[in-house]
């Protein structure tokens, strides 16, 4: 009987039905995870406030022992209701594709298309601060709170349920830094209980977190939290500045980051800030800067703004209303504007040279994919340059400047979406159209550079839905869309630069040729004549350069003999030593310059440094006569002779070195002329008879016999006037070289004279242009300032009593005084003269001055003698003069180690002095020119204006003498004031 065998059931597969749960750690990913830096950031919460349908979005950054940072903007507002079915919801429904919702029933404008995609813009607040609290107040409706901690959600051991956010509603402003600390407990209670020795006990999740932070060596993320929010980073100014609060709006949202990030908190550093810092600067001004889309005939009407708050005073640094315009891009002289349509084809108009070449039509290169998807769509398109030498622009030198400079802050092609910014194309390291990668390989034939260029790409939502942005919203997918936008505008370039631009069209030369008719030879001539000048000045630096260690060395060696002279030395170590000596300052004499060229370049502190090294040689050489006729005098009247034949020969063989020297370049140069010469003419003495002999051979019984005699003759006379041309000028030199006219100083005259009238002319047009400015605002001014005065006293007693009244009178009350003193305007009130005293002026400088000399770690002080000065004077002449002063002091005395700025009286003189580095002595003569300057980012205007004011008071300003008082070893300026008394009534 065969074995039962028993066998077992087979197992049933097991079914059920479960859903993705959500870490806390997903938040942070979306937040700080998705965005590359503050620029970006900061765009998509002002994308945010645009959804919101506010016209005005700023972000605010305010000093303090925590850096707050706020967003602010006046959109619809948001309730508590919102923060939580909303705000608080990741990827909400709003961000669906369709059409826009209705706008706000008191928003006076078209509805707009949402910037938003994911619904997760609002998490790039997570980014910039470790903490934010949101405060939104609806039309007539009450204000609504929401405080998030985005640390919380770095736990990798949470579950997005398990973390409660405080959502609170205020009745009134002042409720909101009452209520804060209980919505901070609320936050901490996410970390665990409190115990009843007041000690935090942390949840499982915290306490597992933090072992695994020390493990790693880190400090816990939980009590970074903790320590956080011992102290409430947020003060009644932060909330004064938003505009719901401060009765400017009726409805807004104000974001406030606590404890911003780096990238913002840079912006309240000190002016003497390092290259991180000024690089971060750079790239928000050149993100956010055009953040609207300007080149546009129809500009959407969104303003916005950076501040910086140190203490209660403002300052902008980005504006909506500071950008280049079309206005400024149809002022270049190379434009194309036009737009594509769904098939590709380019339909616009072309500008080369300032000239208008008419409507072009461009078709693709290729045919777009037929998906919709696929293809880009239709899309707008400008771009606009100007040459990068002066010489073949059509613009003039002073707007081709202009230009140079508008490009270092405006250039680059940005992309545009419904009339905001994807970022990050148009900046610096954002060539979308990789107009660099193409100049690479021929940068004339292709043209476009970058960031020599204005220019934008602007496409809208609707019409082109293959155009997405990165999650990271660090621009365009990569998909066939946006390849096949970027094909189509390259190609147009590509064209465009063959046709009209680019060193391979056939009709650049001809403009060329017509912007190079204005250098005539004559100024060719002397500009070959300058380079001439200041290569033999590069030269002459170089070989003196040289020199110099050797002629330093031998000065210090006859100083150090005579110095460690023991006894007298007898009559032949004297004369050795009288030998050395006149050698070194014969040396000395040789590498001494006599012409020096007024704009060195880069070549400058390279010049300085050869002539302190001159200086100190020479003050040894000095040094050492004195010691040395001391010596010899002590020989006795037995060897003057003997010094003076050593001295003799000495010089003379030097003389005959020079001298052979000089023959001989003579004799070179005369040598390799005549080789010229002569070459040039025996070619030219042919030159006839290979142009007519062509005609003559031509010649049969049918030729017009007196035609081919004319043109025998018009021949002669062309070549007759071509070698005037060439040999008279040579002639009329080498006269000159016989009479003993010395060209070459000549032309150095000419051309240091031209180059200075040319400086003159540039700046009185400049003047003119600010005189006729100051002309027209003045009078503007006199009339608004006085309009302005009267209406804010014609307001009634209960809007005087706010907040905001009071602060616009400050406000306009430091304009117009600010405007008084910074210009002879006559602003509410005449003009007149007052007594002045050196008390009064220092409380001015220090008042305005305050904030800068405490950043700076400046003292600045005034001595009991200019305190007790006194002067009749009009303040608007006096105090710009002292704040210009003071002003560049402070600059300079920064960067140095002791920093002091003092107001002195000394000799009947008002002194100004610092601590700084000083004036160099070769730039004394041109300090009061307008226009010049050292500093790196300086006018050149206040010391010249400071000076034309004095002078039109009888006054004189000067950088102090040798014989004036220095009463710091930095810059000591000199103002004499006529009638000035000191304390004890003395003139």
């Amino acid at each position: 009987m065969a074995e039962e065998v028993s066998l077992e059931p087979l197992a049933t597969p097991s079914t059920s039905n479960v859903s993705f749960k959500t870490r806390a750690r997903t938040i942070d990913h979306l937040g700080r995870g998705q965005i590359a830096d503050a620029p970006t950031a900061v765009s998509e919460l002002w994308k945010n406030a645009w959804d919101a349908y506010a016209t005005n979005v700023s972000l605010n950054i305010f000093d303090g022992a925590t850096v707050v940072a706020a967003v602010f903007d006046d959109g619809v507002g948001m309730s508590a209701s919102d923060f939580v079915d909303r705000w608080l919801v990741i990827g909400t429904e709003s961000k669906v594709d369709g059409p826009p919702a209705p706008p706000p029933a008191d928003f006076d404008g078209p509805a707009r298309q949402r910037q938003g995609e994911k619904g997760i813009g609002r998490l790039s607040a997570a980014f910039l601060a470790p903490a934010t609290l949101v405060l939104s107040q609806r039309q007539n409706g009450s204000i609504a709170a929401v405080l998030v901690d985005w640390r919380l959600f770095e736990n990798p051991f949470l579950s997005l349920d398990q973390i409660v956010i405080p959502v609170r509603t205020f009745s009134d402003h002042a409720a909101v830094l009452a209520e804060l600390p209980l919505m901070v407990k609320v936050v901490l209670s996410n970390l665990g209980s409190v115990g009843e020795d007041d000690t935090r006990v942390l949840t499982e999740e915290w306490q597992r977190f933090a072992d695994d932070e020390a493990v790693d060596g880190k400090n816990s993320t939980a009590g970074r939290i903790l320590e956080f929010w011992k102290e409430l980073p947020l003060q009644q100014r932060h909330l004064d500045e938003w505009p719901v609060t401060a009765d400017i709006s009726a409805k807004g949202t104000a974001l406030y980051l606590l404890g911003a990030h780096h990238e913002l908190s840079v912006w309240l550093e000190a002016s003497h800030e390092d290259q991180e810092a000024k690089n971060v600067k750079e790239r928000l001004t050149d993100i956010l800067t055009g953040f609207t889309d300007t080149l546009t005939d129809y500009p959407v009407a969104f303003g916005y703004e950076v501040l910086t708050f140190r203490g209660a005073t403002p300052r902008r640094v980005v504006s909506s209303t500071d950008v280049f315009d079309l206005d400024d891009f149809h002022q270049l002289e190379h434009t194309v504007e036009g737009r594509f349509d769904d098939a590709g084809v380019f339909r616009g108009t072309v500008h080369a040279f300032g000239q208008d070449l008419g409507e072009r039509i461009i078709p693709p290169q290729r045919p777009l994919p037929k998906g919709r998807g696929d293809k880009p769509g239709p899309f707008d398109f400008a771009i606009g340059t100007f040459e990068q030498l002066a010489v073949n622009s059509s613009h003039n030198a002073r707007r081709h400047k202009d230009l140079a400079d508008q490009v270092e802050k405006y250039g680059g092609v940005r992309v545009y979406r419904d009339g905001l910014r994807v970022m990050p194309y148009g900046s610096a390291d954002a060539d979308f159209f990789a107009l660099e990668e193409k100049r690479q390989k021929h940068a004339g034939r292709y043209f476009w550079a970058h960031r020599r260029s204005f220019g934008r790409l602007a496409f809208s939502r609707v019409d082109n839905p293959g155009l997405r942005d990165k999650a990271g919203r660090e621009g365009l997918v990569e998909n066939r869309a946006s390849r096949e936008l970027r094909l189509l505008v390259q190609d147009l370039l590509i064209k465009l630069a063959a046709d009209y631009f680019g060193t391979d069209a056939p009709e650049r030369s001809e403009r060329l040729v017509e912007a190079q008719k204005r250098n005539q030879k004559g100024r060719k001539a002397a500009d070959q004549a300058r380079k001439a000048r200041k290569s033999a000045f590069r030269q002459y630096l170089a070989s003196a350069s040289a020199r110099m260690p050797s002629i330093s060395q031998r000065a210090q060696s006859v100083s150090k003999k005579l110095d460690d002279a023991t006894s007298l030395p007898n009559r032949e170590a004297l004369a050795f030593l009288r030998g050395e000596l006149e050698r070194t300052r014969a040396e000395i004499a040789e590498v001494t310059p006599l012409d020096v060229p007024n704009n060195l370049g880069e070549a400058e502190q390279t010049y300085r440094n050869l002539r302190d090294e001159i200086d100190e040689a020479s003050d040894l050489v000095r040094l050492s006569e004195e010691t040395l006729l001391a010596l010899e005098a002590a020989q006795g009247a037995a060897s003057p002779k003997e010094v003076a034949r050593a001295v003799q020969l000495h010089h003379r063989k030097a003389v005959d070195e020079v001298l052979d020297g000089y023959q001989g370049d003579v004799r070179e140069g005369f040598r390799a002329l005549m080789e010229q010469w002569t070459a040039n003419l025996a070619d030219d003495h042919t030159r006839y008879e290979r142009a007519t002999a062509p005609i003559v051979r031509d010649v049969t019984k049918a030729t017009n016999l007196a035609d081919v005699l004319a043109l025998l003759e018009t021949n002669r006379l062309q070549l007759e006037t071509e070698f005037a041309e060439r040999y008279r000028p040579i002639i009329r030199n080498v006269g000159s070289i016989v009479e003993g006219v010395d060209i070459e100083t000549a032309l150095a005259a000419v051309d240091d004279d031209r180059e200075d009238l040319d400086r003159r002319v540039r700046d009185l047009n400049a003047v003119a242009q600010l005189g006729i400015t100051v002309e027209i605002i003045g009078h503007e001014l006199e009339s608004l300032d006085g309009e302005v005065s009267r209406n804010l006293e014609m307001l009634p007693s209960e809007v005087k009593g706010r907040k905001a009244y009071r602060q616009a009178l400050e406000a306009h009350r430091a304009l117009t005084e600010k405007l008084r003193f910074l210009s002879p305007l006559q602003l509410a009130g005449a003009r007149i003269r007052e007594r002045v005293t050196g008390r009064l002026i220092g409380d001015y400088v220090r008042e305005f001055f305050g904030s800068t000399f405490e950043d700076n770690e400046i003292l600045f002080e005034t001595t009991p003698a200019f305190d007790a000065i006194g002067f009749t004077e009009m303040r608007s002449r006096i105090f710009p003069v002292f704040i210009n002063l003071v002003n560049n002091a402070i600059y300079w005395v920064a960067r140095s180690a002791e920093r002091i700025v003092r107001l002195d009286f000394v000799d009947g003189k008002v002194v100004v002095a610092d601590t700084g580095p000083g004036v160099d002595r070769d730039d004394v003569w041109r300090l009061f020119q307008l226009f010049f300057t050292k500093r790196s980012s300086g006018r050149g205007v206040g010391l010249y204006l400071s000076r034309v004011n004095l002078e039109a008071g009888r006054h004189a300003i000067r950088y102090a003498e040798a014989s004036d008082p220095h009463v710091l070893p930095g810059a000591n300026f000199i103002i004499e004031l006529r009638g000035v008394s000191d304390g004890n009534g003395a003139v």
